[in-house]
């Protein structure tokens, strides 16, 4: 993106104010548009090119044509699929826990991806104490 400041919108200078100690001095111009303009000298001018306002319009017709082009892969809901593997995840740690009689805590579900929105649960990890494992065993 190359922006040649002759080409720049020419907008109303609203007023300038001096920035800076002496000797480093710049001079914002605050634009109709809003933007502003920093420069070395006081513009005399009553209107000046934004250049913020030209690399604006370049932006969005980058954004445009970036935008406007047909989607590559089908739009899936990521968060919405994330959400249900994570609560299948969470119901099958509350199994397992109910059943073996421990907290949820004591149980991981080791889980990998199949697809992009698919997780499968490939094993689970459970930590018993010395108490559990008597409770357990004795059952």
């Amino acid at each position: 993106m190359t922006t040649d400041h002759r080409k720049a919108p020419r907008r109303k200078v609203e007023r300038i104010e001096r920035v800076g100690q002496w000797g480093k001095v710049k001079y914002n111009h605050h634009l109709a548009c809003g933007h502003i303009e920093r420069r070395a000298r006081a513009s005399q001018a009553p209107v000046i090119g934004c250049v913020w306002c030209l690399k604006a319009t370049e932006m969005e017709v980058e954004l445009v044509a970036a935008t406007s082009a047909k989607p590559r892969v089908i739009a899936i809901d990521y968060d919405v699929e994330l959400r249900k593997n994570e609560i299948e995840v969470a119901q099958v740690r509350a199994a397992l826990a109910k059943t073996l009689g421990v907290p949820a805590e004591a149980v991981d579900i080791v889980v990998a991806e199949q697809e992009a929105t698919q997780l499968v649960i490939t094993s689970a990890v459970i930590f018993l104490t010395a108490a559990d494992v008597l409770r357990i065993t004795r059952a």
